[in-house]
């Protein structure tokens, strides 16, 4: 293993992460904002939340390849992979419960009811 493998491999990380950034919402908008409004405008604010998913992935991943092709080794492609999903699975995290993604991709939003009293924001 070369020396510069190690440091590489943590930007890569960095950068992934950083690549959710530039097409996500912070999670503090997600709780703050993304919660408001009727089921069906909670719905699309979840959709469009989701769709920045792939891009961000994609840029992730690709980044990942690009340097394992350059340093000629798969561990910064393993860092970024595992540095998406754990960032998707912090934005999911951000949402209540009910609507996080489940493992076959399904959302229980389907039984979202607004509470009274708490701001119109379903916690």
């Amino acid at each position: 293993m070369n020396r510069e493998l190690i440091p590489l491999t943590l930007l890569t990380a960095a950068e992934s992460a950083h690549a959710f950034s530039a097409w996500m919402p912070s999670w503090f908008t997600i709780k703050t904002f993304a919660l408001e409004g009727d089921p069906a405008a909670v719905s699309q604010k979840l959709s469009n939340l989701r769709s920045g998913y792939l891009p961000s992935m994609t840029f992730s991943l690709g980044l990942g390849a690009l340097v394992s092709i350059l340093a000629r080794h798969p561990l910064p492609l393993l860092a970024s992979a595992v540095t998406a999903g754990f960032m998707i699975w912090q934005y999911e995290r951000a949402l209540p419960e009910r609507m996080r993604l489940s493992l076959n991709g399904q959302t229980t939003l389907a039984a979202f009811q607004p509470c009274t009293g708490c701001g119109g924001m379903g916690l």
